[in-house]
């Protein structure tokens, strides 16, 4: 369902914007040969690129009023990355269309007609269009060539994060550039036509949330400040727990949400699930495998006192299902959000059933004796899949443990490829999509 609601709203970002520039379009714009269009497909491609740009540097602002219809600030930058590839494809369109005659005259591969004689024009005072044409052309050739390095490196999984992070902020300036080149450049009809008011108001709301992102103001009003307040490595399977302290106020936060967190080092904020129940103490704490670069590096620099900024909270990972019965899958660290919502109903109590898988290919007893206490205390089946001994959780294993499976929500946080294959294999046997919840944990 999650998966079907994004699609939904990418493919209608598309159609939408196309439809709108077809109803624009004066007629009998789209007749004749390939040449007599090429400017007319020019202003449609370009068109397309900068609003899907535009929708997605809304995204990337972090709106928080549309994690509910979105499902979480996880699905945002899913939604984030398809709109980012596709304008970037309609981008190239437009650069190959404006350029690729010049190429075709530069190498004689065959005569293109001749572009029909213009009237003349009669200077009538001082017009600021005509005189930043020029200037604009220029800046939007460069700005394209910077989206294309920049797409690519963020598309690059080898691109280490923290760098990443850095040259992904050149992103906003160049929307804005482009937002300038469309501006002078584009044919001043389409501003009285269908499409006018509707790009407008896209490229207002894409240059504020730009500007935000140039300030660094993301999440400015969600952000709390604090200090460790302790710190414990359990070396069975290298989690670091760190408990933080906050000095400001903290809005609270569900079972099952993230945050962006900055221990005020040299890397930027990480988003990490929150493993703690809130109980309005001002305690948060973070359960942080050592799986990346930065992360690995995190048991022996951090230090207690050391300063936290957490931006949040986000996602809306919040076992909040339709049904009376549960299933949690937790693989590897993805069993974060679920020892929260533990701790939640160990000191609520629980009011429907549930089986809680954790499977891990480094269990830790010292890791997994809480969890279990934590399980008992809130009448919650607790089942460990010891990876390291050959164990795997399959929908065969887990129909063993759970017969009634087919009546249960069931909830997943893991590695991607898990879950795909779990979540394959229970809709495949009947279990409703609407019924699987899955954190999309890809911040790129």
């Amino acid at each position: 369902m999650q998966f079907k609601i994004l699609k939904t709203i990418f493919a209608s970002a598309i159609v939408g914007l196309a439809g709108l520039w077809l109803l624009s379009l004066e007629p009998g714009a789209l007749t004749g040969d390939f040449w007599a269009m090429r400017k007319t497909l020019v202003y449609g491609t370009g068109v397309l690129a900068l609003g899907l740009m535009s929708v997605g540097v809304i995204l990337a602002a972090r709106p928080a009023w549309f994690e509910t219809p979105l499902g979480g600030l996880d699905k945002f930058y899913r939604l984030h990355k398809w709109l980012g590839i596709s304008a970037l494809g309609f981008a190239i369109a437009h650069w190959v269309l404006r350029k690729g005659p010049s190429w075709i005259t530069d190498l004689s591969l065959f005569v293109i007609p001749p572009k029909p004689p213009k009237a003349e024009e009669v200077a009538t005072g001082f017009d600021l269009f005509r005189y930043l044409k020029e200037p604009a052309v220029e800046i939007g050739e460069w700005a394209f060539y910077l989206m294309v390095g920049l797409v690519g490196l963020a598309l690059w999984k080898r691109f280490p994060y923290k760098y990443f992070f850095k040259t992904h902020r050149l992103m906003p300036l160049v929307y804005l550039l482009l937002v300038f080149h469309a501006f002078i450049l584009m044919d001043r009809n389409y501003w009285t036509r269908p499409l006018g008011p509707v790009l407008a108001l896209l490229l207002t709301a894409g240059t504020v949330a730009a500007v935000i992102a140039l300030f660094r103001k993301i999440g400015s009003s969600r952000q709390a400040s604090g200090a460790i307040a302790t710190l414990l490595l359990y070396d069975g399977n290298q989690a670091l727990e760190v408990g933080v302290r906050l000095k400001t106020a903290w809005r609270g936060h569900d079972a099952g949400q993230f945050a962006f967190v900055n221990f005020d080092d040299v890397e930027n904020a990480h988003p990490f699930t929150i493993s703690s129940a809130w109980q309005n103490d001002g305690l948060l704490t973070f359960t942080i495998k050592g799986l990346g670069d930065y992360t690995r590096t995190l048991a022996s620099s951090l230090h207690l006192g050391q300063g936290v900024v957490v931006e949040g909270p986000y996602g809306r990972f919040n076992f909040h299902g339709a049904g009376d019965r549960q299933i949690w899958i937790g693989g590897g660290v993805g069993v974060t959000p679920f020892i929260a919502r533990l701790r939640d109903l160990a000191a609520i109590g629980r009011s429907y059933p549930v089986d809680m898988f954790y499977a891990t290919n480094a269990p830790d007893l010292a890791f997994i004796a809480p969890i279990r206490q934590l399980a008992e205390q809130a009448g919650i089946a607790f089942h460990l899949v010891d990876g390291s001994n050959g164990g795997r959780l399959t929908l065969q294993s887990l129909v063993a443990a759970a017969p009634d499976w087919k009546q249960a929500d069931v909830w997943f946080c893991g590695p991607r490829g898990f879950g795909e294959a779990i979540r394959g294999a229970m809709v495949a046997q009947g279990l409703p999509t609407s019924r699987f919840h899955q954190e999309l944990f890809e911040m790129r």
